[in-house]
C-alpha cells in the first residue's frame, strides 16, 4: 500500500529533505545532488504523492511549460509533429500543453489567451495563416519567446518549415522525366505553403520548358481537403460522361498540392473506374506532397514528397530553447528544410 502525503511539506519531511530542495527537484531533477535525487525518487516510488503543478506555478512569472498550438490534431501530419515535439520537450525538462484551433480564428485567439494565462515559458505555433488574427499573435510574440513551424505569419518571429521550392521542383522533375508533364491540382490558400507550392510548380515547369496547367477551386476557405479533392475530381470526370475516360481532365498526370487532397482525388478516380499507376495500362498518374502517414497505405501507394518531420520538430524546439536561454546567436529567422522524393506505385 503506497504512503499517502497530502502536501509537499508532508512529502519533503518523509524524504528527509527541505521543501525548497524538493521544489528544486521538481523543476529540474539534475539540479539537486545525485544522493538527494536518489532519496526523493525512492520515496516517490513508495508513495502516491503528485505535486500540484498549477498551484506551484501560480506565483511564478514563468513556468516550465511550453504551449503548442496547431490547426488540428486529427490530421496525422500535425499529430506526428506534436508527438515529436512533446517528446523532445519532455527530454529537455519542459511540460508541453497542446491546444488545437480546429481551423477557427476564434479558437486560435482563445488558444493564444489560454497560453498567456497559463504563464508558459514559450510557445511553438503552427498558425492558421490566412484566417489568423495577426494582432493577437503579435501580442503573444511580444510577451514570450515564440517559434512558428510548418507555416508562418509576416514579421520577425522565427520559423521552421519545409523548403517548398526545393521539394516541388524535385517532384516536378521526376514526373516530367518519367512520363507526361504534370498538371497541378491546387487547394484553397489557407496559409503560405499553398501559394509557395503553386509558384514553385509554375517555376519548375517553365524551367523544364513545359507549360504549367493548374486546376482546382481555390476560392472557398476550407481545411477539408479530402472532400474537395473528391468532389472536384468527380465533377471534372463527370464532364466526360463515360466511366474509365479522362476527357474532363487536361492531362493524365496530376500533382496534388498535398496528400490529403490526393486521397480524395484518388477515391473519385477509382469510383469512375479509372486505374491509377505508372504502368502502361493505367489511366492516370497521381502524385502529391507531404508524405502524410497514411500515404503509403492508399491503393496504389501514393508517390509523394517526404517532409522531414524529425528535423522540423527538432529544429523548432532547438530554436525555442535558444530563445529561452537568450542565445540569439543560434536563432535563424527562417529555417527551410529540404524534403525527399518517395516513389511508390501511383506515379
Amino acid at each position: 500500500m503506497p504512503m499517502t502525503h497530502k502536501t509537499m511539506e508532508d512529502f519533503a519531511r518523509s524524504c528527509g529533505v527541505s521543501r525548497p530542495t524538493l521544489s528544486k527537484y521538481f523543476d529540474d531533477p539534475t539540479s539537486v545532488k545525485p544522493a538527494t535525487r536518489k532519496r526523493i525518487e525512492e520515496a516517490l516510488r513508495s508513495s502516491d504523492y503528485q505535486p500540484n503543478l498549477f498551484a506551484r506555478n501560480l506565483n511564478r512569472k514563468r513556468t516550465r511549460a511550453i504551449g503548442i498550438v496547431v490547426p488540428t490534431v486529427t490530421d496525422p501530419f500535425y499529430s506526428e509533429m506534436v508527438s515529436r515535439i512533446e517528446l523532445r520537450l519532455r527530454d529537455e525538462g519542459y511540460w508541453p500543453i497542446v491546444i488545437s484551433s480546429h481551423g477557427s480564428t476564434e479558437l486560435e485567439m482563445e488558444a493564444t489567451r489560454t497560453i498567456l494565462s497559463l504563464k508558459v515559458s514559450g510557445a511553438l505555433i503552427a498558425p492558421l495563416g490566412l484566417r489568423s488574427d495577426r494582432r493577437t499573435l503579435e501580442k503573444l510574440t511580444q510577451t514570450m519567446p515564440v517559434v512558428y513551424f510548418d507555416t508562418y505569419l509576416e514579421g520577425g518571429t522565427p520559423f521552421v518549415g519545409n523548403n517548398n521550392a526545393q521539394s516541388v521542383s524535385t517532384i516536378v522533375d521526376y514526373l516530367c522525366r518519367s512520363g507526361d508533364a504534370p498538371i497541378y491540382f491546387d487547394i484553397p490558400h489557407v496559409n503560405h505553403n499553398s501559394p509557395e507550392r503553386l509558384n514553385s510548380y509554375v517555376a519548375a515547369m517553365r524551367q523544364l520548358g513545359q507549360e504549367p496547367v493548374v486546376i482546382g477551386n481555390t476560392r472557398d476557405y476550407t481545411w477539408d481537403f479530402e472532400r474537395i479533392g473528391y468532389e472536384q475530381m468527380e465533377q471534372m470526370l463527370g464532364a466526360s460522361g463515360l466511366p474509365g475516360k479522362t476527357r474532363g481532365l487536361p492531362g493524365k498526370t496530376i500533382l496534388c498540392a498535398n496528400d490529403r487532397l490526393a486521397f480524395g482525388v484518388m477515391a473519385a478516380a477509382f469510383a469512375k473506374g479509372l486505374k491509377i499507376g505508372r504502368k502502361a495500362d493505367c489511366d492516370l498518374r497521381i502524385a502529391a506532397h507531404d508524405d502524410h502517414p497514411l500515404s503509403r497505405y492508399t491503393c496504389p501507394a501514393l508517390t509523394t514528397i517526404a517532409q522531414d518531420f524529425a528535423a522540423m520538430a527538432g529544429r523548432s524546439v532547438e530554436t525555442l530553447l535558444a530563445l529561452l536561454n537568450e542565445d540569439r546567436a543560434n536563432v535563424a529567422p527562417k529555417v527551410s528544410l529540404d524534403a525527399a522524393l518517395v516513389m511508390r506505385q501511383s506515379a
